[in-house]
């Protein structure tokens, strides 16, 4: 499993993780946000500035391919 943090659908638009970012990672379209996942470091910050507790810590499952 891989952790990773999503921004969910109850953001307010608010710009504080996209301002506290120190990779740069949260990706904003319109008042639409994304956080890049090989860009972020997991370090927390926009976790800890959001005021409505929509960026998760969630676990994705690591998907292997294999060629032959």
């Amino acid at each position: 499993m891989i952790p990773i943090l999503e921004i969910n659908s109850t953001c307010i638009a608010c710009d504080n993780c996209l301002y506290i970012c120190p990779e740069n990672a949260v990706l904003k379209n319109k008042n639409q946000y994304a956080i890049e996942t090989w860009s972020c470091t997991l370090c927390n910050f926009c976790v800890e500035v959001c005021p409505v507790d929509c960026i998760k810590l969630i676990e994705k499952s690591e998907k292997t391919l294999f060629a032959g």
